[in-house]
């Protein structure tokens, strides 16, 4: 009785008339927050969005559909597995410190999902804030570039190497300061601009269409003046996908003279993008130095690892050796090479076997696949489409990065896979 009275006086409060927006005002200081302040911050805002989801979910007057669809079961069984992993770790207390984060990424998601379900018109300003945070990144980005910031660590292997080709590697404001960093956020946040600009030129509204499309250029220019390789991959999974899709629907909607004229603006676009890389001999060395593999010291040191990281998942093949960083730089420095400390694999799909065994990987790549699944089968094509790219481009840079297990991308990357709760 009691509670039924509390409840029919926060449903008559003016904080409760407005609790959507209170929550989405939380989600967006989040993501905004997320360019300048670390993971301490962010995980209590994270907490405090999920507890208004909470609060308005036992508060509400109808009763909210709380079925979770078979992605969000997919994503609840690797959490299971993830949970005995951690019982099953020799060192319980560090590894339980990663385990702190993966609950918290766990409780966003879903808490995204039910305020993206009750809150379908959230969507559009979402992809709008993201692009423009994303924005102001990449300005800061090529500013550095143009000035020549100063490496805060040893960013670019410098042998062999003449001064015109030393890359002035961008970090922008993210922390810890990190160009690897910088190009996965921007990496992951790239298909905000897709979806404003396919909005936009659905509703006729060119000039802003051109205008993020200019803008979606220089997020691209701010990710190559990052020097980050693993990102340059990325583009290798972000536009085949992208442009197969606008092919496909270009060739649905236009006649034949204006599907020619889009592939010819699409065809010089990509050429000023190659034209840029070309015209800087510091990024040219960057990028034919993928190709160096033992040649490269980042990339050797990285191959020394995969190898001692591969040598931890086959003594601990079915339960991992426990979740964190932490757990596993002091596991880790059994396996090294000497002078070869890692914080990480620098591989998610290695990184998930190591910490967590076989079945996690497993469980985690069906989830990957339910994704995209529905993706392809969801209505609104273009945010199935924005949130495939964002998939596509964060693991192709995660097959040669663990920048993904970063807060900052965690968020961004969960933000866009809750949206898909709409079609459920």
């Amino acid at each position: 009785m009691m509670f039924i009275n509390i409840k029919k006086f926060v449903n008559n409060s003016v904080f409760w008339k407005n609790i959507d927006n209170i929550t989405y005002l939380l989600l967006l200081s989040l993501l905004f927050c997320s360019l300048f302040f670390d993971s301490s911050l962010l995980g209590g805002l994270s907490f405090l969005f999920c507890f208004f989801v909470l609060f308005r979910i036992v508060f509400s007057k109808e009763k909210p559909d709380l079925t979770l669809s078979s992605i969000e079961k997919t994503y609840l069984i690797y959490f299971l597995i993830v949970t005995v992993s951690l019982c099953a770790s020799t060192l319980f207390k560090l590894s339980f410190h990663g385990y702190i984060k993966t609950i918290t990424y766990l409780l966003f998601f879903y808490s995204c999902g039910v305020f993206f379900k009750y809150n379908k018109n959230k969507i559009f300003p979402t992809f709008l804030a993201v692009a423009l945070f994303m924005s102001y990144e990449s300005i800061i980005a090529i500013i550095q570039n143009a000035r020549g910031v100063v490496e805060i660590s040893g960013w670019q292997d410098m042998t062999n190497i003449n001064p015109e080709q030393i890359i002035s590697r961008s970090y922008g404001t993210l922390k810890p300061y990190n160009p690897n960093l910088l190009a996965g956020y921007l990496l992951c946040g790239l298909s905000s601009y897709i979806y404003l600009i396919l909005n936009f030129l659905k509703k006729q509204k060119r000039l802003l269409a051109l205008s993020f499309l200019i803008l979606f250029f220089l997020s691209l220019i701010a990710i190559i003046d990052t020097g980050c390789r693993g990102a340059y991959l990325g583009f290798l999974f972000f536009f085949p996908c992208l442009f197969l899709f606008l092919f496909l629907e270009a060739k649905k909607y236009l006649n034949e003279k204006k599907v020619k004229k889009y592939k010819t603006v699409a065809l010089l676009g990509l050429f000023s993008i190659f034209g840029f890389i070309l015209s800087n001999p510091a990024l040219i060395k960057r990028v034919q130095s993928i190709f160096s593999f033992r040649g490269d010291s980042s990339i050797s040191f990285r191959m020394n690892v995969y190898e001692s990281a591969f040598h931890m998942f086959l003594d601990n093949p079915f339960l991992g050796i426990g979740v964190g960083n932490q757990n596993f730089r002091e596991i880790y420095g059994l396996y090294m090479k000497t002078g070869y400390d890692a914080l990480g694999s620098y591989c998610v799909f290695l990184e998930m076997l190591v910490e967590s065994g076989i079945f996690s990987l497993i469980v985690f790549l069906i989830f990957l696949f339910l994704v995209i699944k529905k993706c392809s089968r969801i209505e609104d094509k273009i945010l199935g489409l924005c949130i495939t790219l964002t998939m596509l481009a964060t693991m192709g840079h995660g097959l040669f990065d663990t920048i993904w297990f970063r807060p900052q991308l965690q968020f961004l990357f969960w933000v866009n896979v809750a949206m898909l709760k709409i079609e459920d």
